[in-house]
């Protein structure tokens, strides 16, 4: 039997329409990279990014398209260090509050440059990065402008895109408000995550969006719990 609410929602999330102050949107952002680290959302990007990029030579170069609070670049440079990888990484978000926190924590890792653009428009000539990455960006855009988006990265990249976003069901949304006292202290994940649920696509859907963006060779992994990762290779 199909969840009543199985249908794609298309609202936009509280951050996003600038709610919260300072103190709340860091909050948030560190509440959202907690459980990515912890909930599998940056393993399921990178046990495909990290193979590449370690074959790919030196020295790799990666966008990250709406970066939020920096925690994924954080991530690979701390991964290139030990693996002795030389890895630059440009975290792209549209919001400057994002940013401003992002500039905190990135500030230790000088192969992380922080730059305020539009994913649809990113400050990259054809092929300026090696890949084009992104983690819970996808649910944010309606399928004709997450078309265009998925094009705008491919062109950006030499090598491809690896890109990881939740998948929409009724298991993840109930899972969700079971863990928030743990995860979702904030006003703004909490609302803010039962929403981007409900707002992202199930697997064959982006692959599909994908394939129609001109895409064909495009994959779709799933991972536990409910994240599903898009992968384009060169």
């Amino acid at each position: 039997m199909p969840w009543p609410h199985d249908a794609r929602l298309d609202r936009e999330e509280l951050l996003d329409l600038g709610y919260g102050d300072a103190s709340d949107v860091a909050y948030n952002l560190r509440e959202m990279e907690r459980t990515n680290r912890y909930l599998g959302g940056y393993r399921a990007l990178t046990r495909h990014l990290f193979p590449r990029l370690a074959a790919a030579g030196n020295p790799a170069s990666v966008v990250d398209i709406g970066t939020g609070g920096a925690g994924l670049p954080r991530l690979i440079a701390e991964w290139a260090r030990r693996h002795k990888v030389q890895v630059s990484v440009l975290a792209v978000d549209r919001a400057g509050r994002h940013l401003t926190v992002a500039a905190a924590s990135a500030q230790p890792y000088p192969e992380i440059m922080l730059v305020q653009a539009d994913g649809h428009c990113l400050p990259l000539p054809c092929r300026g990065a090696d890949y084009a990455i992104s983690s819970l960006l996808l649910h944010h855009f309606a399928p004709e402008s997450l078309k265009r988006l998925l094009r705008a990265s491919y062109e950006a990249s030499r090598c491809g895109l690896v890109m990881t976003d939740l998948v929409r069901g009724w298991l993840p949304y109930f899972a969700f408000r079971l863990v928030q006292p743990i995860f979702a202290r904030n006003f703004l994940t909490r609302q803010d995550g039962a929403t981007s649920i409900r707002r992202a696509y199930k697997p064959r859907e982006l692959l599909a969006l994908a394939q129609a963006a001109g895409l064909h060779d495009a994959r779709v992994y799933t991972h536990c719990p409910w994240r599903m990762t898009l992968v384009v290779d060169r």
